[in-house]
């Protein structure tokens, strides 16, 4: 009998698709081969450099030899960093000997957590739209993803209401994301205490993904979490990493915070995924995390400025909507009068006006009708983007 390699995959991959974000950066560099001037909206990472003072420490490590395994959880100056920072952000105290797990990333962080607590059948409540990841990995393990419509009217955030009308006997889990990919949405604190009192109420666990929680354009520092909320640290897995605040995207390192029970069930899938990370880019994160924050903020303040040209240059075209992102570096404008479709008017952006960027409709169906621009680029090419999309729209 002939070998069918089309046949001899896993059931579980029938339940997750590719990224529909990667076919637009095919897109966007067959445009380039051809010559064209692309504005890059679709990248969700940072343009920046990662900063000297991070480079040259893990330059330092590697020549004095810091090239063997390092703990599965972690080099001991890295966790300390994480937790003291941690404490610092959300007035909770952590322990960096049980509490911390440095990650590959924190989409392993993600992976790891959906199979070391979801049983089949489980059921995680995640935001529509969302970072397609959350959906695809609790499908992984086995579990059941449990969309819930957010709405621009309501900033896109996840609220306590509709929450409520999902869960059941089957609930094990919500997935909150705040500052939010792909809408730069941030809940607000009242919304986070009624979360907290759902999920202390039902026995749920919560995943906070805080990975853009230090670019924040509210009033303080950073964004409100419910790790700070009474009674959930016990009961709450944060996800972090460097990617973002510190532009280390290809370093790929990131980190969970949990309560040391949960902890010890992460390490032990832990183990069974990337063993551990790179000793000699963990003593660059170390100084990354607990020295010299200034290029970090300054980075903070240009995504700042470019934040205002993208608002303002939206709000000046006709037919668009917004609302008014608070984190991270998207925006999510409604474009429904502009075409059957978001994936025929980021279609037609593209090829007609070589403008990148994402279809909302990659990251749920309540993402159809409006576009994710990731403003990472420079501020000058978020004003030529702007100009330019306002003449695409014209056109139509």
């Amino acid at each position: 009998m002939n070998f069918n390699p089309q046949e001899c995959a896993a059931s579980r991959l029938d339940l997750i698709p590719f990224s529909g974000i990667r076919k637009v950066f095919d897109a966007v560099s067959a445009l380039e081969a051809q010559g064209k001037d692309v504005v890059h909206w679709q990248i969700g990472r940072p343009d920046f450099d990662t900063p000297v003072h991070i480079k040259e420490a893990a330059k330092t490590s590697l020549d004095r030899g810091d090239v063997h395994y390092a703990p599965s959880t972690g080099i001991p100056i890295l966790r300390k960093g994480i937790a003291e920072r941690t404490e610092i952000d959300t007035g909770v105290s952590v322990d960096p000997d049980t509490q911390v797990i440095v990650m590959a990333g924190a989409n392993e962080g993600i992976l790891v957590s959906m199979l070391a607590l979801i049983n089949p059948g489980d059921e995680v409540i995640i935001a529509d739209p969302n970072w397609h990841h959350y959906k695809s990995c609790v499908s992984i393990a086995g579990g059941v993803p449990i969309e819930v419509e957010t709405k621009e009217e309501h900033g896109f955030n996840l609220r306590s209401d509709d929450i409520k009308n999902k869960i059941n006997s089957n609930t094990k889990m919500i997935c909150l994301t705040s500052p939010g990919n792909p809408t730069g949405c941030v809940i607000p604190e009242d919304e986070l205490q009624k979360i907290a009192s759902l999920a202390i109420e039902n026995d749920l666990i919560v995943i906070s993904d805080e990975i853009y929680s230090r670019i924040y354009f509210g009033e303080e520092s950073v964004a409100p979490s419910i790790f700070s909320q009474s009674g959930m640290s016990e009961r709450t897995v944060i996800i972090n990493g460097f990617s973002k605040f510190f532009s280390m995207d290809g370093w790929r390192l990131g980190w969970t915070i949990a309560s040391p029970e949960i902890s010890r069930h992460l390490l032990k899938i832990r183990q069974y995924t990337t063993v551990c990370v790179n000793t000699f880019i963990q003593h660059g994160a170390a100084a990354a995390i607990a020295e010299d924050q200034t290029p970090m903020e300054e980075m903070k303040e240009a995504f700042s400025l470019r934040r205002n040209i993208i608002v303002d240059g939206l709000k000046s075209i006709k037919g668009v909507s917004l609302a008014l992102p608070t984190g991270a570096f998207y925006a999510f404008p409604n474009v429904k009068a502009f075409g059957p479709s978001s994936a025929d008017v980021a279609d037609y952006l593209l090829n007609e006006h070589a403008i990148a960027t994402i279809d909302g409709g990659v990251f749920g169906k309540a993402g159809e009708g409006y576009l994710r621009i990731a403003y990472s680029c420079s501020s000058e090419e978020c004003e030529k983007g702007v100009e330019r999309l306002k003449t695409a729209l014209e056109k139509i």
